[in-house]
Protein backbone atom coordinates (compact mmCIF):
# COMPACT_ATOMS: atom_id res chain seq x y z
CA UNK A 1 0.00 0.00 0.00
CA UNK A 2 1.47 3.50 -0.93
CA UNK A 3 3.17 4.84 2.22
CA UNK A 4 1.39 8.17 1.28
CA UNK A 5 -2.25 6.53 1.99
CA UNK A 6 -1.38 5.57 5.30
CA UNK A 7 -1.77 8.55 7.28
CA UNK A 8 -5.07 9.59 5.62
CA UNK A 9 -6.27 5.79 6.27
CA UNK A 10 -5.43 6.30 10.19
CA UNK A 11 -8.23 9.14 10.22
CA UNK A 12 -11.85 9.55 9.30
CA UNK A 13 -14.24 12.63 9.72
CA UNK A 14 -17.59 11.90 9.98
CA UNK A 15 -20.35 14.40 9.62
CA UNK A 16 -22.74 15.83 11.73
CA UNK A 17 -25.39 13.25 13.11
CA UNK A 18 -27.78 12.47 15.82
CA UNK A 19 -26.61 10.91 19.56
CA UNK A 20 -23.87 8.10 19.64
CA UNK A 21 -22.33 5.72 22.47
CA UNK A 22 -19.26 6.32 23.46
CA UNK A 23 -18.25 3.64 26.33
CA UNK A 24 -21.42 4.40 28.11
CA UNK A 25 -21.70 8.23 27.35
CA UNK A 26 -24.46 9.37 25.69
CA UNK A 27 -23.07 11.98 23.27
CA UNK A 28 -24.57 14.33 20.83
CA UNK A 29 -21.75 16.44 18.60
CA UNK A 30 -22.58 20.12 17.29
CA UNK A 31 -20.76 19.51 14.33
CA UNK A 32 -18.57 17.21 12.40
CA UNK A 33 -15.84 14.02 14.43
CA UNK A 34 -12.69 13.53 13.63
CA UNK A 35 -12.29 9.66 14.63
CA UNK A 36 -8.67 8.10 14.59
CA UNK A 37 -8.88 5.19 13.45
CA UNK A 38 -5.72 3.33 15.32
CA UNK A 39 -6.50 4.62 18.70
CA UNK A 40 -10.62 4.96 18.66
CA UNK A 41 -10.02 8.45 20.25
CA UNK A 42 -12.66 11.20 18.68
CA UNK A 43 -12.53 14.34 18.69
CA UNK A 44 -15.40 17.07 18.59
CA UNK A 45 -14.30 20.38 17.14
CA UNK A 46 -17.42 22.00 17.25
CA UNK A 47 -18.38 20.36 20.81
CA UNK A 48 -21.30 19.06 22.25
CA UNK A 49 -23.11 17.55 24.89
CA UNK A 50 -22.78 13.94 26.87
CA UNK A 51 -24.97 12.07 29.22
CA UNK A 52 -24.08 9.38 31.18
CA UNK A 53 -27.70 8.70 32.62
CA UNK A 54 -26.47 5.81 35.41
CA UNK A 55 -24.21 8.86 37.20
CA UNK A 56 -26.89 11.53 36.58
CA UNK A 57 -24.29 13.74 34.89
CA UNK A 58 -24.60 15.60 31.99
CA UNK A 59 -21.77 17.57 30.40
CA UNK A 60 -21.76 20.65 27.80
CA UNK A 61 -18.65 21.69 26.33
CA UNK A 62 -16.78 23.71 23.31
CA UNK A 63 -15.01 21.21 22.62
CA UNK A 64 -14.56 17.66 23.53
CA UNK A 65 -12.04 14.83 23.00
CA UNK A 66 -12.96 11.03 23.61
CA UNK A 67 -11.13 7.66 24.14
CA UNK A 68 -13.98 5.10 24.27
CA UNK A 69 -14.54 3.52 27.69
CA UNK A 70 -11.40 5.57 29.30
CA UNK A 71 -12.07 9.18 29.57
CA UNK A 72 -13.57 12.47 28.50
CA UNK A 73 -11.85 15.57 27.84
CA UNK A 74 -13.86 19.20 27.31
CA UNK A 75 -12.89 22.61 26.78
CA UNK A 76 -15.58 25.57 27.88
CA UNK A 77 -17.87 23.30 29.72
CA UNK A 78 -20.87 23.09 31.97
CA UNK A 79 -21.35 19.98 33.85
CA UNK A 80 -24.90 18.94 36.02
CA UNK A 81 -24.81 16.36 38.33
CA UNK A 82 -28.64 14.53 39.74
CA UNK A 83 -27.77 16.02 43.05
CA UNK A 84 -28.36 19.48 41.38
CA UNK A 85 -25.09 21.11 41.48
CA UNK A 86 -23.43 22.75 38.16
CA UNK A 87 -19.85 23.22 37.79
CA UNK A 88 -18.61 25.25 35.32
CA UNK A 89 -14.39 25.33 33.91
CA UNK A 90 -12.18 26.02 31.67
CA UNK A 91 -11.13 22.50 31.59
CA UNK A 92 -12.03 19.31 32.76
CA UNK A 93 -11.73 15.78 32.11
CA UNK A 94 -14.28 12.97 32.97
CA UNK A 95 -11.79 9.38 33.76
CA UNK A 96 -14.90 6.52 33.08
CA UNK A 97 -13.24 3.90 35.30
CA UNK A 98 -12.10 5.85 38.24
CA UNK A 99 -15.51 7.90 38.08
CA UNK A 100 -13.98 11.34 38.96
CA UNK A 101 -14.29 14.28 37.14
CA UNK A 102 -11.72 17.12 37.91
CA UNK A 103 -11.77 20.56 36.64
CA UNK A 104 -8.98 23.20 36.58
CA UNK A 105 -8.39 26.93 36.21
CA UNK A 106 -10.85 28.60 37.48
CA UNK A 107 -13.84 26.50 38.42
CA UNK A 108 -17.00 27.42 40.11
CA UNK A 109 -19.92 25.63 41.28
CA UNK A 110 -23.08 26.03 42.83
CA UNK A 111 -25.92 23.96 44.55
CA UNK A 112 -29.26 24.81 46.75
CA UNK A 113 -26.31 24.90 49.64
CA UNK A 114 -23.35 26.62 48.09
CA UNK A 115 -23.45 29.51 45.61
CA UNK A 116 -21.08 30.99 43.68
CA UNK A 117 -17.98 28.51 44.80
CA UNK A 118 -15.00 29.34 43.20
CA UNK A 119 -11.74 26.74 43.65
CA UNK A 120 -8.15 26.34 41.81
CA UNK A 121 -9.38 22.67 41.19
CA UNK A 122 -12.68 20.57 42.25
CA UNK A 123 -13.26 16.82 41.87
CA UNK A 124 -16.79 15.31 41.41
CA UNK A 125 -16.77 11.96 42.96
CA UNK A 126 -19.53 10.40 40.84
CA UNK A 127 -19.56 7.28 42.67
CA UNK A 128 -20.20 8.66 45.80
CA UNK A 129 -21.38 12.22 45.32
CA UNK A 130 -18.58 13.71 47.19
CA UNK A 131 -17.50 16.72 45.66
CA UNK A 132 -13.64 18.31 46.69
CA UNK A 133 -12.55 21.85 46.21
CA UNK A 134 -8.77 22.10 46.75
CA UNK A 135 -6.91 25.50 46.51
CA UNK A 136 -8.00 28.99 47.17
CA UNK A 137 -11.83 27.95 48.48
CA UNK A 138 -14.35 31.22 48.22
CA UNK A 139 -18.17 30.85 48.65
CA UNK A 140 -20.49 33.79 48.64
CA UNK A 141 -23.53 31.80 50.16
CA UNK A 142 -22.78 30.48 52.91
CA UNK A 143 -19.95 33.20 53.23
CA UNK A 144 -16.35 31.51 53.43
CA UNK A 145 -13.01 30.88 52.49
CA UNK A 146 -10.85 28.19 53.14
CA UNK A 147 -8.10 25.66 51.69
CA UNK A 148 -10.00 23.61 50.59
CA UNK A 149 -13.57 22.23 51.23
CA UNK A 150 -15.40 18.85 50.77
CA UNK A 151 -19.27 18.91 50.56
CA UNK A 152 -21.09 15.27 51.04
CA UNK A 153 -24.22 15.08 49.08
CA UNK A 154 -25.60 12.25 51.68
CA UNK A 155 -25.31 13.59 54.50
CA UNK A 156 -25.38 17.53 53.15
CA UNK A 157 -22.33 18.34 55.70
CA UNK A 158 -19.47 20.28 54.58
CA UNK A 159 -15.84 20.13 55.96
CA UNK A 160 -13.44 23.12 55.39
CA UNK A 161 -9.91 22.35 56.40
CA UNK A 162 -7.31 25.77 57.10
CA UNK A 163 -6.49 28.05 57.06
CA UNK A 164 -10.45 28.84 56.97
CA UNK A 165 -12.64 31.59 57.74
CA UNK A 166 -17.06 31.25 58.36
CA UNK A 167 -19.24 34.09 58.86
CA UNK A 168 -22.99 33.92 60.02
CA UNK A 169 -24.56 37.69 60.53
CA UNK A 170 -22.42 38.48 63.65
CA UNK A 171 -20.89 34.92 63.76
CA UNK A 172 -17.84 34.06 62.92
CA UNK A 173 -15.15 31.04 63.09
CA UNK A 174 -12.34 30.98 61.47
CA UNK A 175 -8.72 29.40 61.83
CA UNK A 176 -5.27 30.09 61.08
CA UNK A 177 -3.60 26.51 61.69
CA UNK A 178 -3.53 24.56 57.96
CA UNK A 179 -4.90 21.36 60.47
CA UNK A 180 -7.67 23.63 61.76
CA UNK A 181 -11.09 21.80 60.49
CA UNK A 182 -14.41 23.48 60.09
CA UNK A 183 -17.93 20.60 59.88
CA UNK A 184 -21.14 22.70 58.79
CA UNK A 185 -24.15 20.53 58.82
CA UNK A 186 -26.97 21.54 56.10
CA UNK A 187 -31.08 21.82 56.71
CA UNK A 188 -32.24 22.29 53.49
CA UNK A 189 -30.44 25.03 52.03
CA UNK A 190 -29.29 27.00 55.70
CA UNK A 191 -26.72 25.55 57.68
CA UNK A 192 -27.92 24.23 60.97
CA UNK A 193 -24.88 23.71 62.88
CA UNK A 194 -21.04 24.41 62.93
CA UNK A 195 -18.63 22.16 64.60
CA UNK A 196 -14.99 23.53 65.10
CA UNK A 197 -14.29 20.07 66.70
CA UNK A 198 -15.21 17.23 64.29
CA UNK A 199 -14.44 13.92 65.61
CA UNK A 200 -11.97 11.26 64.21
CA UNK A 201 -14.89 9.52 62.81
CA UNK A 202 -16.16 12.01 60.24
CA UNK A 203 -12.29 13.69 59.34
CA UNK A 204 -12.10 10.09 58.74
CA UNK A 205 -14.94 9.73 56.27
CA UNK A 206 -13.74 13.24 54.32
CA UNK A 207 -9.94 12.60 54.64
CA UNK A 208 -9.95 10.36 51.14
CA UNK A 209 -11.40 13.31 49.32
CA UNK A 210 -8.62 15.92 50.40
CA UNK A 211 -6.28 14.59 47.78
Amino acid sequence: MNRLLLPLLAALTLGAGSAVTFGGLNVTPRGPQNLNLETGATDLPQGGTATDAHAGIRLSAARMQLQPGERLSAQAATLTTRQGGTLRAPSLSYDLRQGTVTASGGVTYQDARLKNLTANRMVLHVKTGFVSALGGVEVQIPQLRAASLVFDAQTAQVLLTGPYRYRAGQNTAESTEARGALLLTFSGNRVLRVNASPDAAALGRFAPYLK
